[in-house]
């Protein structure tokens, strides 16, 4: 059915199961409204992998900006070295002024990056423009939470499984751009686009939920109305936010965390976070070259690690997509951390049995099973502890605790990539194999007994499920969709 408020037509329609089924308007105003979140993982990608595409520009001879080899590992560490910092302050600041400001600021932040880093004519102002650019990628989770919260949780669900191969095309961006144009024009390219991304987002509407926090009901409901919601689903919507706000402050306090719809998603989290990157995944992207180098086989390490970032981004724009947008988040979380297990296991094997072989036979093996690891990571153990918790958290400590999971993250991830030369030294490249396969096995159980299923879910079922039994039921959603009391 069609609903007019106003002079405005109302593009959603509900089915004979009683649930609202969206017409095609409804999805692009939403698109529409999600495309300058969607933006902010393609200029991750673009500030992680840019170092990888100007650093040898920077090492010819006839570069205007000479480095040396201590400066060329600065330049490449400090597009993450801040990030940890912004993580911290994104959440606050975005509970007290909004989401969609708080996306403009990264766009603003992270153009100002790149220009300075196009306008560099002193090794130390490419510092300060990689330094600017960590900042913005810190503010990452501000997209999640938007994206979130603009969506229902059909769209939630094709909108997470976009994240991954957004990043990926930021990278692919990156290398093209990059690796054709001197690295301050392709600089200058990646500024004007944060800038025009910037003038899409002022057009774009708040998040409802955040207006609903901030006591704005009427703006919430018209923000609604902009994404193409009929009235029933912004009644329902409505409600649920009223059941998620109750008996709560403005001002997130301590004793918030000691609640278990906040310390619950919040361990599950940091633990999910210590799995993924114990499993090796960042190590093997981050040291790519090196990595294949270690393994001792005849092909050529650059050819193999390209072949691997191509396969990377096949994957989360086909397979990974699919997983994200319609598989259980457990599933997809077993299935990952299983073929990863085995790829890393047969590897670990392999290095072990050969370790002191200097021509090693079926010398494929490594290679093959490099990039089914590679591959598998991308179905669900790479994304999804970045994306997951935008769906888990209350809303009253949602900008806070996405922060903080962020934080935890980005430390055990500098924690790996720190430790992978002493790893490999002290357990050689089939220990830390095995190592990784440790971690991925951990990840199949963790899968199938501690990870709560948010695929499916609206935000406010999935917080009722940190509840209490008998706490949850004190509050429940009828089928229809109307709030019900249970005494």
């Amino acid at each position: 059915m069609k609903l007019m408020i106003g002079d405005e037509e109302v593009c959603v329609k509900i089915g004979n199961d009683g649930k609202e089924e969206l017409s095609w308007r409804c999805w692009l105003r939403t698109m529409f409204a999600a495309s300058g979140a969607m933006a902010v993982f393609v200029f991750t990608g673009v500030t992680e992998a840019q170092s990888a595409v100007m650093l040898p520009q920077l090492k010819q001879k006839d570069s205007p900006i000479q480095i040396s080899a201590d400066e060329e590992t600065w330049i490449a560490s400090l597009g993450i070295l801040l990030t940890p910092v912004s993580a911290i302050l994104a959440g606050p600041l975005v509970d007290a002024f909004g989401r969609k400001k708080g996306l403009q600021g990264f766009y603003i932040i992270i153009g100002l990056g790149f220009g300075v880093i196009a306008s560099a004519k002193e090794v130390y102002q490419i510092y300060i423009g990689r330094c600017i650019c960590a900042f913005a990628v810190g503010m990452e989770p501000i997209a999640v939470i938007y994206l979130a919260e603009i969506s229902t949780k059909r769209q939630r669900s094709l909108l997470f499984s976009l994240m991954a191969a957004m990043y990926s095309g930021g990278v692919t961006i990156t290398y093209v751009i990059g690796g054709f144009l001197p690295w301050n024009v392709a600089s200058a390219i990646f500024s004007l686009g944060c800038f025009a991304i910037f003038v899409v987002q002022c057009v774009t509407p708040e998040s409802p939920a955040w207006l609903y926090k901030t006591n704005q009901v009427e703006a919430s409901t018209e923000s609604y109305l902009r994404l193409g919601r009929s009235h029933t689903n912004i009644l329902q919507e409505l409600e649920s936010l009223g059941l998620s706000s109750q008996q709560r402050t403005e001002k997130f306090h301590i004793r918030a965390f000691l609640e278990p719809t906040v310390w619950k998603p919040f361990l599950i989290l940091s633990l999910f976070h210590i799995i993924h990157c114990g499993a090796g995944i960042y190590d093997v992207l981050f040291y790519t070259v090196e990595f294949v180098e270690t393994l001792g086989t005849s092909y050529d390490p650059l050819a193999v690690s390209i072949f691997t970032s191509v396969a990377r981004f096949i994957t989360n724009m086909t397979v990974g997509l699919y997983f994200t947008a319609s598989l259980s988040r457990r599933f997809a979380t077993i299935f990952s951390s299983f073929f990863m297990c085995l790829s890393l296991f047969v590897m670990g094997v392999y290095e072990y049995l050969y370790r002191e072989v200097s021509v090693k036979p079926f010398d494929w093996v490594p290679v093959l099973f490099t990039v089914v690891s590679v591959v598998s990571c991308s179905t669900g153990l790479l994304s999804l502890p970045w994306l997951m918790p935008g769906e888990m958290f209350p809303l009253h400590v949602r900008g806070v605790m996405n922060g903080a999971a962020f934080l935890v993250g980005s430390a055990c991830m500098f924690v790996t990539l720190k430790l992978y030369a002493f790893c490999m030294e002290t357990l050689q490249i089939w220990g830390m194999l095995l190592m990784f396969a440790g971690f991925a096995f951990t990840g199949i159980f963790f899968g199938m007994f501690v990870l709560p299923e948010t695929q499916g879910k609206t935000l406010y079922e999935i917080e009722q499920g940190f509840r209490p039994t008998q706490k949850k039921r004190e509050n429940e959603i009828s089928p229809s969709g109307k709030v019900e009391t249970i005494t």
